[in-house]
């Protein structure tokens, strides 16, 4: 196709096209840290979420089975995952959380008799990221688990 007199080639020159990089770059820099926080809060909900979800499933097959249900974490440390046993039958296990959370008030075991019912008086449990949000999750003695955003008081 012959060229038009009077029009110049089209696309974008090696300025334009450096500019817009360079307005990139600088939007992705500002983004980042808030991308963070973003990402860190949504690790700190889903740890306390997949806690209080395998003690209602403790709970529940406590009852079920009319047997004795724990929740233990892995290797002694909770931030290395959990598993909720009926003696020695895994029944849920959850991996590792993840770097940037730390386990708050952190007990050996959690256990659930045959009536559902938390084994102690009321357990407290928490996680805490590295920006200072914090979920706390209560076991009463009925065993119903509570997840709140604040810090746990340990006692």
């Amino acid at each position: 196709m012959p060229r038009t007199p009077g029009r110049g080639p089209s696309g974008f020159t090696m300025i334009e096209l450096m500019v817009t990089v360079a307005v990139l770059a600088l939007l992705a820099a500002l983004a980042a840290p808030s991308m963070q926080k973003l990402v860190a809060a949504q690790k700190l909900r889903s740890a306390s979420y997949d806690l209080v979800a395998d003690f209602t499933l403790a709970r529940s097959e406590a009852l079920k089975r009319a047997s004795t249900v724990q929740v233990t974490p892995t290797s002694s440390d909770w931030r290395n995952g959990w598993s909720v046993m009926l003696g020695t039958t895994v029944l849920s296990q959850r991996n590792a959380i993840g770097t940037g959370l730390t386990a708050t008030c952190p007990t050996a075991t959690a256990s659930f008799d045959a009536s559902g019912r938390f084994s102690s008086s009321t357990l407290k449990f928490g996680f805490e990221d590295s920006f200072g949000r914090a979920r706390c999750i209560t076991l009463d003695p009925t065993g119903r688990p509570k997840s709140v955003t604040s810090a746990c008081t340990c006692s």
